[in-house]
């Protein structure tokens, strides 16, 4: 396994070795985008016309009926299965196997339903009632589709997979996507991940991350996925906030 998730709570930047899929997957966010682009020659290449400026900043609307038609394609779900992934998360785990959550995301620094605070992946799903999400543990594969630079991308915590699962607020439009705390940590131990297209990092459930805050306004998107995959033989027995805890009992209860 690898010795920096295990470790560090996250592997080192990779390539992922996917093709077809990914192609595929960027035709249909281009051809839905397209309208929105500013005016370009169609000749370029499928890379350079999903790192193409809207015209403008894409009203709320807009942008979730992009993010509800990718997520719910064909497309993205041929992506997710293919053998390229199933490869990449056997750095990690002997058996995976592809947990119930997996998200496409694109994000402007405008839409601020798109950037997420400090947060556990595994606080997100902690108070579900779903069995398919409960005790699973997986981990993510934030995978790139156009890149991501130190401006747009995620950035996350070492050895912070080994604290605990802090307490988590709701957070309207996200779900439990905010740690109730300052997160006091030495900024040394900050990694901000920068990415080429069809590059990605996997990280624990546990590993503290965060959206890069964005400090002005961009009008290229940047579009990832967050591919979950987990292995029945890869448990952590892990300490829990007592608040979280109690409502997590309280939720049972009512």
């Amino acid at each position: 396994m690898d010795q920096n998730f295990l470790n560090r709570g996250f592997t080192d930047v990779f390539d992922v070795k996917i093709d077809e899929e990914l192609t595929q997957l960027s035709k249909l966010i281009y051809s839905e985008t397209k309208p929105f682009l500013v005016d370009h020659d169609e000749s370029i290449s499928l890379q350079q016309k999903l790192n193409l400026n809207f015209k403008e900043i894409p009203d709320t609307d807009t942008w979730s009926k992009l993010m509800e038609k990718v997520n719910n394609s064909n497309e993205l779900n041929t992506l997710i299965n293919c053998n390229g992934i199933k490869n990449s998360f056997q750095k990690i785990f002997d058996n995976p196997k592809i947990f119930s959550i997996s998200t496409f995301r694109a994000r402007l620094p405008s839409q601020k339903r798109v950037i997420y605070n400090w947060h556990q992946d595994e606080g997100t799903w902690y108070l579900s009632k779903n069995k398919n999400q409960i005790n699973k543990y997986p981990a993510t594969l934030w995978f790139s589709i156009n890149g991501a630079n130190i401006e747009d991308s995620i950035q996350l915590i070492s050895f912070s997979h080994k604290q605990k699962l802090h307490h988590h607020t709701l957070v309207k439009g996200q779900g439990y996507f905010n740690i109730n705390k300052k997160i006091l940590e030495d900024k040394n131990n900050i990694t901000t991940i920068s990415t080429k297209p069809s590059q990605g990092v996997i990280f624990q459930p546990l590993t503290i991350h965060r959206s890069v805050p964005p400090t002005k306004i961009s009008l290229r998107p940047r579009y990832t996925i967050d591919i979950r995959y987990y292995d029945d033989e890869f448990k952590k027995n892990y300490k829990v906030d007592f608040a979280f805890k109690a409502k997590k009992l309280l939720k049972k209860i009512f």
